[in-house]
């Protein structure tokens, strides 16, 4: 049996399409297969969730999922390592930071580190996690009774306090 100290959540996102791949869920079908280099290895996931931008309604919608994973080398046994190796893998795909576009083809998050509250360079859980929906509905399906670290909540308690109309389609 694994431990909760095992485990990582990311979340992962894109609306833009990037050659060699047709569509956006390839780009994201492809990052799962690519989560082994960075030392983890999928043992569950979510289904994917298309979301309207809000409020940038001239951007393509995106589509987002929850992998549950297992941390299965030492380079991703530290949540600054697993960061790093994370966004040298968004590079690999081509991302490009341009600040001012919220579009990317990809964004993979470090969504909740073995349950660890880190508040200084990086922050964990994810800082904005408890108020997406394009988070914590795929996160659900993976994990029903995840509890937010910091506040103790369920995910189904943090849902009901998201005021926002976001809408979002199960794919």
């Amino acid at each position: 049996m694994r431990y909760k100290k095992d485990i990582v959540y990311i979340g992962l996102g894109a609306n833009l399409r990037q050659l060699p791949y047709s569509n956006t869920i390839k780009v994201l079908e492809s990052v799962k297969k690519r989560l082994f280099k960075v030392g983890l290895r999928i043992i569950h996931s979510s289904n994917y969730w298309q979301t309207y931008p809000i409020p940038f309604a001239n951007i393509p919608k995106f589509i987002n999922c929850v992998v549950k994973c297992l941390i299965i080398k030492k380079k991703a046994n530290n949540p600054y390592a697993l960061l790093k190796s994370i966004k040298s893998l968004e590079l690999e795909i081509g991302r490009k930071k341009i600040f001012f576009d919220i579009s990317r083809i990809i964004d993979i998050d470090i969504l909740d580190y073995r349950g660890e509250v880190i508040n200084n360079d990086l922050i964990l859980p994810h800082p904005r996690m408890h108020s997406r929906k394009f988070v914590l509905f795929p996160m659900k399906t993976v994990a029903r009774n995840w509890k937010h670290p910091v506040n103790n909540k369920k995910i189904d308690f943090l849902i009901t306090k998201i005021k926002s109309n976001q809408i979002l389609v199960e794919k």
